[in-house]
């Protein structure tokens, strides 16, 4: 087997999905037109670091139809491992991709506030004329059983190919895991903070940060202006800069090792 033919290669045992964005979209279109369901996960290194020490997260993953490369990092990873199909896509950038290309399909957005979902809707129907896209927020609070009951409820109302999950990361993952099999069908995309890119809301980092893997430490440095207390508390509970530290301190290793596993393959 070569490299590139790989679906997935692993760090720390969380899979990463070798794949672009028309392989994505193609994936989509066919686990919808088959009356499947399954979800999508969007990780960024911190995603992934976090499901290396935590089962229930790297389940979660594991068990997505699709672990994509949220991060030039990720992107990066997979790359020097071989595959070279692989391309950093971010929820932002999917969600306003499909919302554009996929005509005909009915989308569902989940989370944030109401406010929000409003723009969304807006915005979605600027970027495809005609397009079928409704939503609910949900209590911000931690969901019981009961409330998980009835937020599928209207989600199966509204009979949806694509749900797009916006609780933010960690806590998405497990939810779509958790409930994925309450879906008569579709596909649930988790984008965390998504709906607030698309509409403008969070600015995108300049190009240059992108393009060389700093995109974190730019929002990084942004909300550290704006609330050093917040910062702190939020930096300390995500572990945003070990998590980076950690994964590039481990990237020859993980290389290697990677490379391994699907050398054992051929």
């Amino acid at each position: 087997m070569r490299y590139e033919d790989a679906a997935y290669i692993e760090y720390g045992n969380v899979k990463i999905s070798n794949i672009g964005y028309q392989n994505v979209r193609n994936v989509l279109v066919k686990t919808i037109q088959d009356n499947e369901r399954g979800y999508v996960c969007v990780n960024d290194v911190g995603n992934i670091y976090a499901a290396t020490k935590d089962e229930g997260m790297r389940s979660a993953i594991n068990g997505s139809l699709l672990s994509l490369a949220d991060g030039v990092p990720l992107a990066w990873y997979g790359w020097m491992v071989g595959c070279k199909e692989i391309e950093r896509i971010s929820g932002a950038a999917l969600m306003e991709r499909l919302l554009t290309d996929l005509t005909g399909y009915r989308h569902y957005l989940l989370g944030d506030t109401e406010e929000t979902i409003a723009k969304v809707i807006s915005k979605a129907g600027e970027l495809n004329r005609g397009i079928d896209i409704t939503g609910y927020s949900p209590p911000f609070k931690e969901f019981t059983e009961e409330d998980n009951r009835l937020i599928m409820e209207r989600v199966r109302r509204a009979g949806p190919d694509i749900v797009w999950v916006s609780f933010g990361g960690r806590k998405q993952e497990k939810w779509m895991s958790l409930n994925v099999s309450k879906l008569d069908r579709g596909v649930m995309i988790g984008v965390g903070a998504a709906f607030k890119w698309l509409i403008g809301e969070l600015v995108a980092p300049p190009p240059i940060f992108q393009k060389i893997g700093m995109q974190f430490f730019f929002r990084l440095t942004q909300d550290l202006l704006k609330s050093p207390r917040a910062w702190l508390a939020y930096n300390r509970e995500r572990e945003l800069l070990k998590s980076r530290m950690v994964f590039m301190a481990n990237l020859p290793q993980k290389v290697l090792k990677a490379r391994k596993q699907l050398n054992a393959l051929k």
